[in-house]
């Protein structure tokens, strides 16, 4: 039979456990930049790219692009380059889609995912 004692002890248990578990989820790092390189990227690099938002668990604005070697490199949204090497990603990546991503220039392209 168990006590009040040993019931309050279980529930209080549950508790900590549940508080300490909300708490990791809540610390949990975002791979996020933290500044912007305005260096243009090579459109040779780049396999693909992301976007990433303020307010969605990162402080700026920015588009994350994925070169060849694995490397991530932040840009920022505005500058024209950033423009033309998003629509070569584009237009490379359906490029690549239409030949099931085969060929040397498809080699590591990213697909993408809706």
């Amino acid at each position: 039979m168990v006590s009040t004692m040993d019931s309050a002890k279980i529930l209080f248990s549950v508790l900590f456990l549940c508080v300490c578990y909300q708490v990791t989820q809540g610390q949990m790092a975002m791979d996020c930049c933290l500044e912007v390189n305005r260096k243009e990227i090579p459109q040779r690099v780049v396999t693909g790219y992301q976007p990433q938002v303020r307010g969605q668990g990162c402080s700026i604005d920015a588009m994350i692009f994925h070169t060849r070697k694995g490397l991530k490199l932040c840009a920022p949204t505005g500058p024209a380059w950033v423009t033309n090497l998003i629509k070569h990603m584009d237009k490379l990546t359906k490029m690549c889609h239409n030949t099931n991503f085969k060929g040397k220039r498809c080699r590591k392209v990213k697909p993408k995912h809706s």
